[in-house]
């Protein structure tokens, strides 16, 4: 009973960062819309390459809890 209830805590705390990381995407892709010089696209670019790569990582940490 222990153990569901860390792989339930797990699992809650695999979907927090799973939502946080995709609102902060939304808003890299909204500032990119925006951004007037190369430094900033180039900036936003990476950023949102990153953050895509952790999401993916969540999703996939995720996946193996579900088992």
């Amino acid at each position: 009973m222990k153990e569901e209830k860390i792989l339930e805590l797990k699992k809650a705390d695999l979907i927090s960062h799973i939502n946080e990381i995709q609102s902060a995407l939304k808003n890299s892709y909204a500032n990119m819309q925006l951004a007037n010089n190369s430094h900033l696209l180039d900036y936003y670019a990476y950023k949102i390459k990153s953050e895509e790569a952790l999401h993916e990582f969540f999703i996939e940490e995720f996946k193996k809890l579900e088992g």
